[in-house]
C-alpha cells in the first residue's frame, strides 16, 4: 500500500489486529523487507503492526532535497496522520531510532523500543581523529576524497548522499531527557556500528528506561536472534487486560 505525505508516495504494510498499533521503523539502507521477520511474528500474535519505508528507501519516493533527521520525523508524523495512527508503540532500529527519539521527545509515541539505535555523539579515538584530519587535508589540497568516507557514504549519490551527511552529523543526546514515555533499549552485545557504550549512555540519560543486551548479536540483533527479540518485544508491549 502507499499513502501520500508531503507529496511523497510512502510505501507501507499493515496487519489486521488489535491493541495499540506497533510501528516498526527501519534503519539506514533498509526497508520493510529488512524487518519482515519481526513484522510477521508480531502480526501472527494478533497485534496491529505497521511498517513503512522512509523516503529514499525501499519503495518510497526519494526526498526532493537533502533531508535531516527532523525532516524524516516530520514525514513520520504526517504518515501517522494520513493512516489514522495516534500515539503508537514504536520499534526503531539504527537510523530509525534517530527519528523515533525525536518523535518520543515530542510525546508522539506511547512506548518506545530502540534496537541498536543511532543518534548518540560517538567517541572519537585517535584513529578517528587522524582519519578526519586526513580527509580535511586532502580536500584542502584538491585531492580525491571519494574513498575517505564510510562504505554507506560511498554507496550513495545525489540527494541521499547529502542526506546521509546531514543525518550522521545530527546528535540527539540533548533530546533524551525529554523522552517521558517508557523506553526499552535492546542491543546486540557485539554491535560495532552503534557500540554498547552508546546504549549505556542512552540508558543514563532517558528518564524511564531499561537496557537488555542480546548475547552473540551484532548491529542487527533482531535478525541475529529473532526469537529472543520478539519475546522481549511481546513482554514490553503487552497490553493491560
Amino acid at each position: 500500500m502507499t499513502v501520500t505525505v508531503e507529496g511523497l508516495n510512502i510505501y507501507y504494510e499493515r496487519s489486521v489486529g488489535e491493541g495499540t498499533p506497533i510501528v516498526i521503523m527501519h534503519g539506514w539502507g533498509c526497508s520493510v523487507e529488512t524487518v519482515r521477520r519481526v513484522f510477521d511474528k508480531l502480526a501472527a500474535s494478533g497485534r496491529t503492526v505497521i511498517a513503512f519505508d522512509f523516503p529514499g528507501f525501499g519503495r518510497s519516493d526519494l526526498p526532493p532535497v537533502a533531508f535531516s533527521t527532523f525532516d524524516y520525523a516530520r514525514v513520520a508524523l504526517g504518515f501517522f496522520a494520513a493512516t489514522g495512527i495516534e500515539k503508537p508503540d514504536v520499534i526503531a532500529h539504527s537510523f530509525g531510532g534517530r527519528v523515533a527519539i525525536i518523535l518520543a521527545s515530542e510525546n508522539a509515541v506511547n512506548r518506545l523500543l530502540l534496537v541498536d539505535a543511532a543518534g548518540m555523539k560517538p567517541r572519537r579515538g585517535i584513529f578517528k581523529r587522524l582519519k578526519i584530519l586526513s580527509y580535511k587535508l586532502r580536500k584542502r589540497m584538491g585531492l580525491n576524497v571519494e574513498r575517505c568516507g564510510s562504505a554507506d557514504y560511498r554507496a550513495l549519490s545525489g540527494v541521499m548522499r547529502e542526506t546521509f551527511v546531514r543525518v550522521v552529523n545530527e546528535h540527539l543526546d540533548k533530546l533524551l531527557p525529554l523522552v517521558s514515555r517508557p523506553t526499552l533499549l535492546v542491543w546486540g552485545e557485539r554491535d560495532n556500528d552503534t557500540p554498547l557504550y552508546m546504549a549505556k549512555r542512552m540508558n543514563r540519560k532517558l528518564p524511564d528506561s531499561a537496557l537488555i543486551v542480546i548475547k552473540n548479536s551484532g548491529h542487527f540483533s533482531f535478525l541475529d536472534d529473532t526469537a529472543t527479540f520478539v519475546s522481549v518485544v511481546a513482554a514490553f508491549f503487552a497490553e493491560e487486560q
